[in-house]
């Protein structure tokens, strides 16, 4: 018989062009995940800046509030609350250049602002009256940059930023496992945004390894590769902006080379077990698959469901439960199928349980105080997703057996990558900020997008007497209206009824939502109304109501078209005497 020799002879080639294959898709997965890395790091970069503008501008509201209070003595006293709301300001400055005299309302020493001269740089999307301050640091070592408002030549209003606090709003801006963006004042090279917030307003050496002389060359945008810290990091930077800062985000390419070191040591292994070596390399493609789409989810309810059906693929298990975490409010919430969200658990305390990077197999005698609630009589997986040290959610998998640890680590990893940006974009682009409805700009897109389709209705509402409400137990007072009004809007129009809740302004709102004819409409507001109207807030232990005024109308002809209808009718609400609901019937 020939086959031992023939078995010999070609048993040795095999191997190499073997090991040469596994090599050579190491290197392919190395370029994917190089291609992903910088791919990350551009939308990062894109986050990263909106979020930032996003912050002055809304710097620039506060300052016209502040310009309007000076004309009365209640300016020390909002400014006072504006501080104590918004931990990220480090003071807010009233400054009179005639007299050069400054008045700080957190009563610092102003004597002088910073040792190096401030400079000053125009807002383009704002009034030529708001500019934006390069870093300085104060007599307290206290770094910051300040937005100006200069509604006259001698007269000018400061909001400083603290940079040790506003540098965290980044950190969950993360690329692979361990890049991370941050920012750098191109005029100083110094650190205006970092993780590490003890080198704020401390020269970059990473920005001076070649990309300062990129933009200074021209090159706004762009790849850069540096040797840093024993490490070789590659660099997406973007300087395309109007405040002359350049915004980086840096990964190791170490990190970029880990994705391909399993088929590195495969290569040892897969002469001999070649179809175990094709199992785990479909494996590998496939769950690296699902989790790059993982990261692409528009919002939390389809983000479960994807992750979801990324178990259903990988993992025997016989359930899955995901539960939010709300920081704020300090509970827990579980999604249905259409993103309804109800609170299943209010422990603070809870949260200690829970480690980052760790994942427990329970049984059903040792599980914890949530998943009682959630009912889990199985032995399961407890897999909770941190940002940095903040919990966002967690995962309960229930399986009889244990499931590769591996698969269940990438899982987790890439989950909370994807959550942690998915969570940012959504409070950047669409949600406002106070009562975590939809924005003005989400539901104009909607009404786009349900113009003409039949039983679509909208409605305006706005809160009657808002201003005497302020004036008479004050702005947070008035703030509480707001989200009180805003909940019992989400509890009356829930999923599949409700297709858009949106804070329209101030104490203006919208719902776009279904019903059956004009009389379902009219008496799904009119509900809505009643409820408003029979709740009561407590102000230092007086109770208060309120009411509003509803107009509604049928989503036709187009967006302006709609919108002007319900603006008619609420005005014709109004006349009425307010707290009442108006139909405007579509003539066509």
């Amino acid at each position: 018989m020939a086959l031992p020799k023939i078995l010999l002879r070609f048993t040795r080639p095999y191997i190499v062009v073997l090991i040469f294959g596994v090599l050579y898709l190491a290197y392919q997965q190395f370029k994917q995940s190089e291609k992903d890395a910088y791919t990350q790091s551009q939308a990062n970069l894109n986050t990263a800046s909106q979020l930032i503008t996003s912050q002055i501008e809304a710097a620039a509201s506060k300052l016209y509030l502040l310009q309007d209070a000076r004309q009365t003595t209640s300016f020390d006293t909002l400014a006072t609350n504006i501080l104590k709301g918004i931990p990220a300001y480090a003071d807010i400055l009233l400054v009179d250049t005639k007299d050069n005299r400054v008045h700080s309302v957190n009563g610092l020493n102003t004597a002088v602002l910073s040792a190096e001269p401030i400079s000053w740089r125009p807002i383009r999307n704002l009034s030529p009256l708001f500019s934006v301050s390069s870093i300085y640091q104060k007599q307290s070592n206290q770094w910051v940059f300040a937005v100006r408002y200069q509604p006259k030549e001698q007269h000018e209003i400061w909001i400083e930023f603290d940079l040790l606090h506003t540098t965290q709003m980044l950190r969950g801006l993360k690329s692979l496992r361990q890049g991370y963006v941050f920012v750098v004042d191109n005029s100083s090279g110094r650190l205006i945004f970092h993780p590490d917030p003890s080198i704020i307003g401390a020269k970059s050496v990473s920005y001076r390894s070649g990309i300062s002389e990129l933009v200074n060359q021209g090159t706004l945008f762009g790849k850069h590769e540096y040797y840093y810290k024993n490490q070789y990091r590659v660099s997406a930077f973007n300087a395309d902006n109007q405040l002359n800062w350049v915004f980086i985000s840096t990964t190791d390419r170490a990190d970029i080379l880990s994705s391909s070191n399993q088929y590195s040591l495969s290569a040892v292994i897969i002469a001999s077990l070649l179809l175990f070596a094709i199992i785990v390399n479909y494996l590998l493609i496939q769950l690296n698959s699902s989790l790059s789409i993982l990261g692409h989810q528009k919002n939390e309810a389809d983000f479960k469901q994807h992750l979801r059906s990324i178990f259903d693929r990988f993992c025997y298990h016989s359930g899955v439960q995901f539960c939010l975490y709300n920081d704020v409010e300090g509970h827990f919430t579980t999604l249905d199928y259409h993103g309804n969200s109800s609170i299943v658990h209010e422990d603070r305390e809870l949260i200690k349980h829970y480690t980052k990077g760790d994942f427990n197999y329970r049984s059903p005698s040792s599980r914890d105080l949530l998943a009682k609630k959630l009912h889990i009589t199985s032995r399961h997986y407890t897999i909770p997703l941190f940002d940095q040290d903040r919990l966002m959610a967690v995962v309960y998998l229930s399986s009889v057996l244990p499931t590769s640890k591996t698969v269940m680590r990438m899982i987790r990893s890439q989950a909370e990558v994807a959550l942690c940006n998915l969570q940012l974009r959504k409070q950047m682009r669409s949600k406002d900020v106070m009562t975590n409805l939809d924005n003005k700009l989400v539901i104009r897109e909607a009404i786009d997008e349900y113009i003409n389709l039949e039983h679509t209705y909208f409605a305006l509402l706005d809160i009657d007497h808002f201003k005497k409400i302020n004036d008479q137990f004050g702005h947070k007072f008035g703030d509480s209206v707001i989200t009180h009004t805003a909940k019992l809007m989400q509890k009356c129009f829930k999923k599949p009824t409700a297709i858009s809740l949106a804070r329209y302004g101030g104490e203006e709102f919208c719902i776009l939502f279904r019903a059956n004819d004009e009389n379902h409409a009219y008496d799904l507001c009119d509900m809505l109304r009643h409820q408003l109207e029979h709740s009561q807030l407590t102000h230092e232990d007086q109770a208060v109501q309120f009411t509003v005024s509803i107009g509604i109308t049928s989503a036709t002809e187009s967006q302006h078209s709609t919108i002007g209808r319900a603006d008619k009718a609420l005005y014709q609400a109004k006349g009425l005497g307010r707290n009442q609901v108006v139909l405007n019937t579509f003539q066509s």
